[in-house]
């Protein structure tokens, strides 16, 4: 073999094995991507699990994203304004997330997703979201504002009315809310227990931990460096040409 032969082989060869390298990195990655998910998720069980917070009793300093997933309790009224979170599809079917302030005992007014309400035949007509005036206590989990599809910024953040008391927005801005509603609202949303007064079409997804996807990329990785190793460790085995 000359040497020009032997260095093509041990570049060939050294090729391979930064490949499968490269590889088993991004395998590697992806496990510590589905370990991640996987505690998060643990997280989010332990915390919908624990015994419900009176809103109340969380102090003002507190970071609202502490309580993330945390069932609360709310001892108050509701206001009469509802917020109407825009382009919210369920089953296939247009409609609106009812957002309306709820005034607690402690003085706090908390922004609570009732649910879900079916967009009526003309985008300007009104729904009927009319809430129960009387006091009462409500449950449900704190959680961050509703995910949307696209964030336009500027005048999509907006309110837009529709009815003297019935605001429609695109995307839940609570700075932009506070002129709506006469206050500063948490900065956090309850999503309301669909059995509690008030409640509409309140049935929320409980998201899955999302661990088995990556772990499954992360074998597709391990794979295919294997499957490079092998045709590495064949063309080091195999016996070159005589030059």
């Amino acid at each position: 073999m000359t040497t020009n032969a032997a260095i093509r082989r041990f570049l060939l060869v050294g090729a391979f094995a930064l490949a499968c390298a490269g590889l088993c990195s991004l395998g590697l990655w992806q496990l510590s991507r589905a370990e991640a998910k996987r505690l998060r998720f643990e997280s989010f069980a332990e915390r919908r699990e624990a015994p419900a917070v009176d809103i109340d009793a969380i102090g003002y300093e507190a970071s609202a994203m502490d309580y993330y997933w945390r069932p609360v309790l709310l001892r108050g009224h509701y206001a009469e304004t509802h917020v109407l979170l825009d382009n919210r599809v369920r089953n296939t079917q247009a409609g609106y997330e009812v957002l309306t302030p709820f005034r607690t005992d402690g003085g706090r007014t908390v922004l609570v997703n009732r649910g879900w309400v079916a967009l009526p035949a003309s985008r300007e007509a009104a729904p009927d979201v009319i809430a129960p005036a009387d006091p009462f206590v409500i449950r449900g989990y704190v959680g961050p504002p509703p995910v949307v599809g696209v964030d336009m910024g500027g005048d999509g953040a907006q309110p837009e009315w529709l009815a003297p008391r019935l605001v429609r927005v695109q995307r839940v801005d609570f700075a932009a809310l506070a002129a709506v509603i006469h206050d500063a609202p948490w900065p956090a949303v309850v999503y309301l227990d669909h059995e509690a007064p008030g409640a509409l079409d309140a049935v929320w997804p409980v998201p899955g931990d999302g661990s088995a996807r990556h772990t499954a990329y992360a074998v597709q990785w391990f794979t295919m460096a294997a499957v490079l190793a092998i045709i590495g460790l064949w063309n080091w085995r195999r016996r070159p040409p005589d030059v």
